[in-house]
């Protein structure tokens, strides 16, 4: 998760809820039923209210697919970190 996050430059917090499996992220995350899909991304505001779940991941060799996903992730973070 370092790396990852020093790889793209994140400078907020982010939770690891263990290796790819429902058991394991339903043990971590008991809150959440039913994660579908991985990667998971839990969006959480500065109150600490879940905002949005997204699942999947869509990669650079998807297109058109992965410049909505970059564009959408981008406005959705600039949006939360601008709330007060």
């Amino acid at each position: 998760m370092t790396r990852l996050k020093d790889r793209f430059g994140i400078q907020y917090d982010v939770l690891f809820a263990g290796l790819s499996g429902t058991e394991s992220a339903s043990k971590a995350l008991p809150a959440l039923s039913g994660i579908a899909a991985f990667p998971s991304t839990i969006f959480i505001d500065k109150k600490g209210k879940v905002r949005k779940i997204h699942t999947g991941f869509s990669g650079p060799a998807t297109g058109k697919y992965y410049e909505e996903f970059k564009t959408d992730f981008n406005q959705l973070i600039d949006s939360l970190l601008a709330e007060k």
